[in-house]
Formats: C-alpha cells, structure tokens, sequence
C-alpha cells in the first residue's frame, strides 16, 4: 500500500451511537457506481484482499471463514447473505471479542450507497475500532475507484481516533510507545478520587506501576487519567509486556471504580501482549 499524505486536521466520517445495551458504530459511503459492482467489491475475494485481507474460502452463508489481515487474524461466521443486497457476518477479533458486521448495499439515482454497521456492548477500542474502520472503508474507496489503497500512518490514524473520542465523548483505550516510554490515556465517568483509588488497588494487586507518572485529574464531569511509564527494557516484547499490564490494569481500575467483581486474568494478559506486539506494524 501506499502511504497518504499527512492528515492535518482528522475528520470522523462515521458516527457512534450510545444505545441501551452498547453502542453502534456507523458509516455511509456513497458511490457513482452501479450497487452490482459496490457488491462485487464487497464480496469477491481478489477485491476484498486488497482493501481488507485474505478471506478464506470466502462469504458463504452458514460457513465460517477466517481473515488474514496481514499482522492479525480474524474468525467469525457469515449470518445473513443476500446476494447484491446484504451481508452479515460474526467478527471474533485477536482478544477473542466478538461483534457482528451488518453491510448494505443499496440503489441510488445516482449510483449506490454503501452502509456499515457494527454493534459493541462496551467502549472498549471502540475510538480505535472507528478510526480503523474509517481507514479500511477509505481503502475500499480507492479499491472501487480503481486506485492503488493509501495507508495512514500511526501518527494520523491515533489523531484520528482521538477526533472520534472528542466528538463522541467516548474515552481512547489502547496505549502506545514514545520517545519517553508507554503513555496511557483513559475516561472514567467516576469522581477523581474514587479513580485514583481504584488505580492504585489495581496496580498494587498487579505489581506495576512504581516508576510510572500517574496524572489523575478532573475533567468537566469525567476523570481524565494519563499514564506515563519509562520503557525498561528494548525489545518489543518488552514494550508489549508493559503496554499489557497497564492496559489490564487500567481496566481493573474501571471495574473497581463500577464495583464490578474483577480477578487477574493470564489468558487475557497474554492476548494483549500479543494484541500490542501485532499492532506495532499495523497503522
């Protein structure tokens, strides 16, 4: 793929939807071409290897499938096909959550409109989830225009994302590494006090945390946390190690905060040692 030109000021195109049991995430893309071709780069294995990965054996209703991404697999099963109309298929991503995809194809005067729907029962990487999704339906743009797929660079695709937690007011979750080491930010709906309680019982019960910088602060209503950590260690495994603990960890604070029940998990621990290492290449 070839890289895009620098986004200066990240616009979302989609939208998120807060509904009773989770959140919807949604976009439209209008198309002067016919719906029988937006459909044929929808489904067809060749068109959807370039703006999405390796679907094998393809769309096939009732069958599973399993996509290759090129630094993550995903695996699901296909729920509703109708040929030239819809396609609705399960999405178990590399942390073993699952969502299902809806896609519709629609006839306009003047050529056809695409629409994308994914429900989520949480927040979690919902920010990221809709400033990657915004790049793979860019991609598929340019796949249906006949033009090489652009890719953005981390630095464009994280300005995205937080362009969607600043319109939706919806908190970022996933951390990242800079010139000084791991850096965190996170939302809770919850009074800073409670939030910095709930972070040091969490990072006390996982054993982080004690050369990290910690800023817990009010908000507007909301409590904005940021964690600043030095990197101990070179390699990416060491990187992905620290970014797994703190993301757990500031996930046990969330729970904590909400006086939800919340035990240590090495299964969960090792996906997102796993998750961070695979992603570092991935934007």
């Amino acid at each position: 793929m070839t890289e895009s030109s620098p986004l200066e000021t990240p616009v979302p195109a989609g939208r998120i939807e807060r509904r009773p049991d989770g959140y919807t995430l949604v976009f439209e893309r209008r198309f002067d071409f016919p719906a029988g071709y937006i459909w044929e780069v929808l489904t067809n294995t060749d068109k959807v290897a370039q703006w999405l990965g390796t679907v094998t054996p393809g769309w096939q209703l009732g069958k599973e499938y399993r996509l290759d991404m090129g630094n993550a697999e995903v695996t699901g099963t296909v729920l509703q096909m109708s040929p030239g109309l819809s396609l609705q298929f399960t999405w178990e991503d590399p942390l073993g959550d699952e969502s299902v995809l809806d896609w519709q194809v629609l006839e306009t005067p003047d050529g056809a409109l695409l629409q994308f729907r994914t429900h989520e029962e949480s927040a979690d990487f919902l920010t990221e989830g809709a400033a990657g999704w915004q790049g793979i339906l860019d991609a598929f743009d340019d796949v249906a225009a006949g033009r090489e797929p652009a890719r953005a660079s981390m630095d464009q695709w994280r300005a995205l994302r937080d362009a969607y937690a600043k319109e939706f007011d919806v908190s970022p979750t996933m951390g990242h590494v800079d010139a000084a080491g791991i850096v965190f930010e996170r939302w809770y709906n919850a009074a800073a006090g409670d939030v910095g309680s709930a972070l040091d019982r969490a990072t006390s019960e996982l054993g982080i945390g004690a050369e990290a910088s910690v800023d817990v602060t009010d908000d507007g209503g909301r409590t904005r946390v940021v964690v600043r950590q030095p990197l101990s260690g070179g390699s990416g495994d060491a990187a992905s190690a620290q970014l797994a603990a703190w993301h757990q960890a500031l996930d046990a604070a969330g729970d904590h905060v909400a006086g939800n029940p919340w035990h240590p998990s090495s299964r969960r621990l090792a996906a997102l040692k796993e998750f961070y290492g695979a992603s570092a290449g991935s934007i």
